[in-house]
């Protein structure tokens, strides 16, 4: 049997790009469990996308690029959507970073020659720890900060 190499690297930045936003999330007083619902469901989103969507989003661009209306649209859409990123950069850089490190995640996994369950279960099992882990983290570290011991 073949086995196959896992790209540690690239599972490691996943994990911390996770990290991260699971410290944020922690550090913000106003995030819910909803917003923490919320951050795994994303999380879970971009990683069935990214493993199995493919092939639905070739087809669905080569669709919509067919006729001069089609066209128009998904201008006028990227459009719009360009101006959301730009008025809410912040955001949108946190999201953008996440979307790159798990895309280079999903690529090493697939050029390693696992297959899209076996990614899609590497990739949201990291996602959902890295936030786990960032959370626990700024936790520990904030009951550390507050509570010292002597």
């Amino acid at each position: 049997m073949l086995k196959k190499k896992l790209p540690w690297v690239s599972l490691v930045l996943l994990l911390a790009t996770y990290d991260v936003l699971g410290w944020l999330l922690s550090a913000n007083p106003n995030a819910s469990w909803i917003v923490w619902v919320g951050a795994g469901s994303v999380a879970l989103l971009i990683a069935a996308a990214l493993t199995s969507a493919l092939p639905l989003v070739r087809d669905l661009i080569g669709f919509t690029l067919e006729s001069d209306v089609r066209a128009f649209v998904v201008v006028t859409i990227a459009a719009f959507l360009s101006v959301f990123l730009i008025t809410w950069i912040n955001a949108s850089a946190r999201a953008l970073i996440m979307i790159s490190a798990e895309s280079l995640a999903r690529l090493e996994l697939q050029i390693a020659g696992f297959n899209q369950w076996q990614a899609f279960g590497i990739l949201s099992t990291l996602s959902l720890a890295g936030l786990g882990l960032g959370g626990l983290t700024h936790a520990l570290i904030l009951h550390r900060l507050t509570y010292p011991t002597l």
